[in-house]
Parts: C-alpha cells; sequence; structure tokens
C-alpha cells in the first residue's frame, strides 16, 4: 500500500510538473518574451535617440548641405539638389553610432521585475528580477528621407528626416526572439517661399504626420 502510494503521488507530481510547464510555454514564456521585446525596444530607442542626437547637433553644418535649393530668375524653385557623398558619409557615421549605442546596452543589459511582466496591475516594479540583454546586434541601417507638407500660402514646408533601423537578438531565461528597432528624427526644418516643382511636392493641408508621405532621396 505504501509503494502504491508513493507512486501515486510520485505520478501526481509529474502530471502536475506538466500541466505548469504546459502553462509555461503557451501563456507564461510568451508574454514574457514580448514584455521583454517592448522594454529592449523602449530603451535601445532612448540610446539612439541620445547618441543620434549628439552626433547631429555636432555636425549640424554637414545635414544642412545634405539639400540645396535652385532658382530661377524669378526666384523660384527648379530643383533640389542632394550632395549623395555627403549622404553616404553621414549613414555610415550614423550607423556607426547605432551599433555602439546597441553594443553598450548588451554589455549591461536590463533587469525586469517578475511583477511587471505577470501581474503589472498589482505587483508592477516587485518580486524578483530575470535579466534581459541583447545576445547580437544584426544590422544597424541609416537613410535619409525628404519630406513636403504645407506650411501656408504660397509656402512649403522641407524636412529632412532620418530614418535609423536595427536588428537585435534578445537573450532572457525564456529563451531568445529578435527585437526590430526603428527611431526617426528630423535633421532639417526650412520653410520655402514660391513655388516647389510638383515633382518634389507632397503637400497636405492639415498637421498631420508626415509617416506615409515622404519620398527617399538619399538612396
Amino acid at each position: 500500500m505504501k509503494r502504491k502510494r508513493v507512486k501515486k503521488i510520485f505520478l501526481l507530481f509529474i502530471l502536475l510538473f506538466i500541466i505548469l510547464f504546459y502553462i509555461f510555454l503557451k501563456i507564461l514564456r510568451p508574454i514574457a518574451l514580448q514584455y521583454s521585446q517592448n522594454v529592449i525596444q523602449q530603451t535601445a530607442s532612448y540610446a539612439i535617440h541620445d547618441a543620434l542626437t549628439d552626433i547631429i547637433y555636432e555636425n549640424r553644418s554637414d545635414y544642412q548641405q545634405l539639400v540645396t535649393l535652385e532658382r530661377d530668375s524669378l526666384n523660384q524653385v527648379t530643383a533640389l539638389k542632394t550632395d549623395t557623398i555627403l549622404a553616404d558619409f553621414l549613414k555610415i557615421q550614423i550607423s556607426r553610432t547605432t551599433y555602439d549605442a546597441l553594443n553598450t546596452l548588451e554589455q549591461s543589459g536590463v533587469d525586469i521585475p517578475l511583477g511587471s511582466i505577470f501581474a503589472p496591475t498589482l505587483f508592477a516594479g516587485h518580486g524578483p528580477s530575470i535579466h534581459v540583454g541583447i545576445a547580437s546586434l544584426g544590422f544597424a541601417d541609416a537613410d535619409f528621407i525628404s519630406a513636403f507638407t504645407s506650411a501656408g500660402i504660397n509656402q512649403t514646408r522641407h524636412q529632412i528626416l532620418l530614418e535609423v533601423n536595427a536588428e537585435a537578438q534578445l537573450i532572457t531565461c525564456f529563451g531568445m526572439s529578435d527585437v526590430k528597432i526603428t527611431n526617426e528624427l528630423v535633421v532639417t526644418d526650412t520653410v520655402i517661399v514660391g513655388n516647389v516643382p510638383e515633382s518634389y511636392t507632397y503637400i497636405d493641408d492639415t498637421e498631420q504626420s508626415l509617416l506615409g508621405k515622404i519620398n527617399d532621396y538619399a538612396n
């Protein structure tokens, strides 16, 4: 009888372990990985944004030379010329800065309390922490984007946007997953008085976001 009881307890323990393991794999693990991805994306975005803001400020005169306006005798804009050599140089510089920012994050990582993952409304910031870090950096790429919007009567607002994309591998005790990080910054902002060639113009009379209304010119 005693052996049978021990055997039943052992089987119940195994069954309970299987159930808990299944719950972990199907429910808890995806939640933990998604939360960890969100934290790393936010942390990495802040780190990249701060690093890029510094480098843009230090080289602001270079960014102002990316695009020049050509005008005719009536002072009307006839063309926008892009310095592609300067654009490529700045892209390389920005990609390196992005890589360095993520490399710093790879060495330090982020600690996340379990309460923030599984019961944020009750135990946010409490409980034992898990360490989340970046195992390896896949790539870091930068592009300049030219955007136009209406700035009033006979005025066009021209912005040069910097879009940075990076991909890294997230590593936690719950497993690994790929993380994509995207940052966008305005590097120049100019109001053009007069007509702009239609081939360059995308005018929106509302004050909506420029996302979706952009033309890539530096590739």
